[in-house]
């Protein structure tokens, strides 16, 4: 069984590789900095060289994919950069691997947030126009455009509402030629992409404020394994009966929030 980890270096990826090497699976890993294939699939080059390494190593078709790339912003890239990466990074490197996936009948889980459960759209929010424009460079011009603050405060989440929605679009079709797609919505997780949350003043008040860190009994973050082993059990057989699934490992965030949400 061969498995595809974008974003399988570190924190949640690397957990899920971890899962599914354990269980016998080879695994190719594909990261900005490290990995079996390094590229940045916030660019296009980035996404052509996952796709061509990928095909040259999996000309028969790989079993699974895990989209596990995410970004929450980075010093000395444009908010828009975070866009780039989280939705059309991942769609691309998703759609690009599509043909080897069906060749071998296999399964697809992607990483979105949470947060899509308990966040107010405001109009500031683009997750309508990458999935029914999807424009990237216009929509990424434009979000380069709004303040700083505004474009910081929505930006990612825009790319993680999108994400869900586009996996929930195709995954009908998909299955229907043998495809499964789904998602996974962690909470929040003790990885890099929210740096010193558990020591700062920030730990406190999303504590009181609403349920990012989960873990009250432990008034911790959850762990990387926490996550990732659901990650490497969606791309799994047992799993093939979620088909466009919204799969919400957050220790209880959804519910809390929304308890009367079916």
């Amino acid at each position: 069984m061969i498995a595809i980890v974008i974003g399988g270096t570190k924190g949640i990826g690397a957990c899920a590789a971890d899962c599914l090497r354990a269980q016998g699976w080879e695994v190719c890993t594909a990261a900005r900095s490290s990995g079996d294939i390094r590229a940045d699939i916030g660019t296009a080059e980035g996404r052509e060289t996952v796709l061509r390494e990928v095909r040259e190593r999996y000309p028969d078709g790989i079993d699974a994919l895990i989209a596990n790339a995410g970004v929450a912003g980075m010093p000395g890239k444009p908010v828009s950069y975070v866009l780039r990466v989280n939705y059309f990074g991942v769609v691309a490197v998703v759609q690009g691997l599509y043909d080897l996936l069906e060749k071998k009948k296999g399964t697809v889980a992607v990483t979105i947030s949470a947060t899509v459960a308990y966040t107010e759209r405001t109009k500031y929010f683009v997750d309508q126009l990458l999935t029914d424009c999807g424009d990237e460079e216009r929509i990424c011009a434009f979000m380069d455009s709004v303040s700083p603050e505004n474009a910081a405060q929505t930006v990612y989440v825009s790319s993680k509402f999108a994400l869900a929605r586009w996996v929930r679009r195709v995954s009908a079709s998909w299955a229907a030629r043998g495809v499964v797609i789904n998602a996974v919505a962690p909470g929040g997780v003790d990885t890099t992409i929210i740096p010193d949350m558990k020591t700062g003043p920030l730990f406190e008040t999303a504590t009181m404020a609403q349920p990012m860190p989960t873990v009250y009994f432990q008034r911790d973050l959850m762990q990387p394994m926490d996550v990732g082993a659901t990650l490497a059990f969606m791309v799994t057989p047992a799993a093939r009966g979620n088909v466009g699934a919204i799969i919400y490992c957050d220790a209880g965030s959804s519910a809390i929030v929304d308890t009367e949400r079916v």
